[in-house]
C-alpha cells in the first residue's frame, strides 16, 4: 500500500492508509490507520460515526471543534485528540501550518471498554503528549509492514492502544487532581491574605513537594503562590490606603508585615510608587 488519495466530503488529502478485513461483530476493530501530510484545505467532518477516531500531532496545528461543550481546541505538536462515536466530528488544519498527524479510526467493545475505564469517554484534546509518540509510531510501522497479517497488526495494535489509553487517562486524572489541590491552595491563600504564608505551608497542605506545588500552580494561575498572595496583599493594601485613614504602619501589619519599610518598598515595586503618595493620588 502507497500514497494514496483519500476523499472525506469535499476535501482531498494525502495519507498512507491501511484497511482492514475483519468480522464486524469482532471486539477490537480497525476501520483505517496510518498517517496524514495535510495541506491548508484538510478538512474532515462526520455526521456521528460508530468510530472512535485517536490522533498524534506529529507537527503543526489545527482545530478540532467540539460540539458538545461549544468550543474549539488547537492540537499542535505533541498533542494527542480521542474523538468519540456518535458525536459530529469536525476537524481541520491551520492553512499555514499545517497538521503532519498519525491516526486511528477503530471501534469494538475494547474500545469503549478501554475508554471507559480510564475516564476518557468526552475527553477531547491530550495536550503535551510527546511520551506516546513511540507508541504511535510503532503503530505506524506496523501498518507500513505489509508481511505483517492483519490479525498479527490488530493484535499488537489493542495492546498499544491500551497502553495510550492508560497513559491518557492517568494524564486526566493528574489534572484533576492538580486542579483540585491549586483551587486548595488559592483558597487557602485567600483566607491568609493578612499573614505570612511560607511555601512548606501550602506543600504540606496538600501532601506535595514545594517544586511540585510551584510548577503547578504557576502553570493552572499563571504565578507562583508568592506572586498570588502578594497580588492579594497589594490589592488590599490599595483599598486600606484609598478608603481609610489608616496609618501605613497599621496597613502592613494587617497584611502580616511587622516591618512597615519592608512593605512600602514592596508596595512601590508592585504599583511603581510609594504608599504615601499613592494615598495622595499620585
Amino acid at each position: 500500500m502507497g500514497i494514496i488519495r483519500y476523499k472525506v466530503r469535499i476535501i482531498i488529502l494525502k495519507e498512507y492508509i491501511r484497511y482492514f478485513s475483519q468480522e464486524r461483530s469482532a471486539p477490537f476493530i480497525i476501520e483505517i490507520a496510518g498517517k496524514s501530510w495535510c495541506d491548508g484545505s484538510y478538512l474532515i467532518k462526520r455526521e456521528k460515526p460508530r468510530m472512535w477516531v485517536l490522533e498524534f500531532v506529529l507537527s503543526g496545528t489545527g482545530t478540532v471543534h467540539s460540539a458538545a461543550e461549544g468550543v474549539d481546541y488547537h492540537p499542535g505538536v505533541g498533542d494527542v485528540y480521542l474523538l468519540s462515536p456518535n458525536q459530529h466530528h469536525l476537524y481541520y488544519s491551520d492553512s499555514d501550518d499545517p497538521w503532519i498527524k498519525l491516526f486511528i479510526n477503530m471501534r469494538g467493545p475494547v474500545v469503549e471498554g478501554l475508554a471507559e475505564a480510564y475516564g476518557l469517554t468526552g475527553h477531547l484534546h491530550f495536550p503535551k503528549v510527546p511520551h506516546l509518540r513511540g507508541l504511535f509510531e510503532e503503530i505506524y510501522s506496523m501498518m507500513e509492514n505489509r508481511e505483517l497479517t492483519d490479525s498479527m497488526v490488530l493484535e499488537q495494535t489493542e495492546l498499544l492502544v491500551h497502553r495510550i489509553f492508560r497513559s491518557l487517562g492517568e494524564k486526566r486524572l493528574e489534572e484533576n487532581l492538580s486542579s483540585g489541590e491549586i483551587s486548595q491552595i488559592k483558597q487557602y491563600l485567600d483566607a491568609h491574605v493578612g499573614q505570612i504564608v511560607t511555601i512548606k505551608e501550602l506543600s504540606d497542605l496538600i501532601y506535595r513537594s514545594p517544586d511540585y506545588l510551584i510548577k503547578h500552580f504557576k502553570a493552572e494561575v499563571g504565578l507562583t503562590p508568592y506572586q498570588y498572595l502578594l497580588k492579594r496583599k497589594m490589592s488590599i493594601a490599595k483599598r486600606l490606603l484609598r478608603d481609610t485613614a489608616l496609618p501605613i504602619r497599621e496597613v502592613a501589619l494587617q497584611l502580616g508585615y511587622e516591618d512597615a519599610h519592608y512593605f512600602s518598598g514592596l508596595f512601590k515595586k508592585e504599583t511603581g510608587m510609594p504608599p504615601g503618595r499613592f494615598r495622595r493620588g499620585g
